[in-house]
């Protein structure tokens, strides 16, 4: 299945979010401890403290 990421002329201030396929998944049991079902959706904390912007411990 080939689903485009963007449409063809997007429009500006328009939210767009990619479908999410069914790929690269955790085991039933993982998923209930991740959080998530999809790994790509997975992003630990530790990831946003690098960030500047949308660094959520910032003082």
């Amino acid at each position: 299945m080939n689903i485009p990421v963007m449409p063809q002329n997007p429009h500006l201030a328009f939210a767009y979010v990619p479908f999410q396929e069914f790929k690269n998944l955790y085991s039933t049991n993982d998923a209930l401890w991740r959080g998530t079902l999809f790994k790509d959706l997975d992003i630990p904390f530790s990831t946003y403290r690098e960030n500047p912007i949308m660094n959520p411990f910032k003082k």
